[in-house]
């Protein structure tokens, strides 16, 4: 249906990608897609030309349904050339993105490269996620401080199951933001390596690619009278880090939530309420 039938045939030849020598084969359909996915090899068409093929088979299929279903179809020039509107606005909606991207990390706010503390009345949830992507294993760290910088809270998890580091990242947020919820925390800033989570959740609109895990972070943080989000880098994370690179690396999976730091940080945490 795709390569081999009359109208399929047609649509190929209308379209601007070149035939492979002897046309495409009969009998493998793997072997039609690997011809596809190594066009720029062969040097024979525009990028414009070459990138199009994916919407083309889209639209074939399309097509054999709105035919089967509601007995009408596209000619088959028309067809490439709607394949071809489709691909254009794809890749122009990529390019935007990507603009949005690079302004939302120029505005949005990263801190120095040291902890800073939060403004009085608020408290700072740092946030740290390690991912261990041959274990399949990812380990989450908070850290609650006050505005002196004295560690009120800090929590440890490890999970499992998360495919990629995004993945893991939305994980490791989530727990946090739930945490804070039921430990009834109030006027809470989440800071935290996360510029493109925090950047969706705080304009959508810009992070369309986003949508559902600003939906799913904004979910969860219903539950909290006031909160912001803060993007800092892993000079200023480090605490969370260590505890969250503790499953990672020393293979610490026990779960649980204490009142200060750990007592194996305890130098680390109290040097950096000393330097601000």
């Amino acid at each position: 249906m795709l390569f081999d039938c009359s109208f399929a045939r047609q649509v190929w030849a209308s379209s601007p990608i070149p035939h492979p020598e002897g046309g495409y084969a009969k009998e493998s359909i793997f072997a039609n897609i690997n011809t596809l996915l190594n066009l720029k090899e062969r040097r024979c068409a525009t990028l414009e030309q070459r990138r199009v093929w994916p919407w083309i088979l889209w639209q074939l299929w399309k097509r054999r349904n709105e035919m089967l279903f509601e007995g009408r179809c596209l000619y088959a020039l028309e067809l490439v050339q709607k394949a071809s509107r489709d691909a254009d606005e794809w890749f122009s909606a990529q390019l935007v993105e990507e603009e949005w991207r690079k302004e939302e990390r120029l505005s949005l706010p990263v801190s120095q490269r040291k902890w800073i503390p939060p403004v009085p009345g608020w408290s700072m949830c740092n946030v740290g996620v390690a991912f261990d992507r041959g274990k399949g294993l990812v380990g989450g760290g908070w850290v609650l401080r006050n505005e002196r910088g004295v560690v009120l809270f800090h929590s440890r998890r490890a999970f499992s199951g998360c495919r990629n580091r995004d993945d893991a990242k939305l994980v490791v947020v989530n727990w946090a933001i739930e945490s804070m919820r039921s430990q009834r925390i109030s006027k809470v800033i989440f800071a935290g390596e996360f510029g493109d989570l925090f950047g969706a959740t705080t304009r959508p609109e810009a992070w369309p690619s986003f949508q559902f895990q600003s939906s799913v972070i904004r979910k969860e943080l219903e539950g909290i009278e006031e909160w912001r989000l803060l993007v800092v880098n892993r000079e200023a994370n480090r605490g969370a880090f260590f505890i969250a690179q503790s499953v990672t690396k020393q293979g610490l999976v026990n779960s649980y939530v204490a009142r200060g730091h750990p007592e194996w940080l305890f130098e680390f945490f109290v040097n950096e309420s000393r330097n601000f």
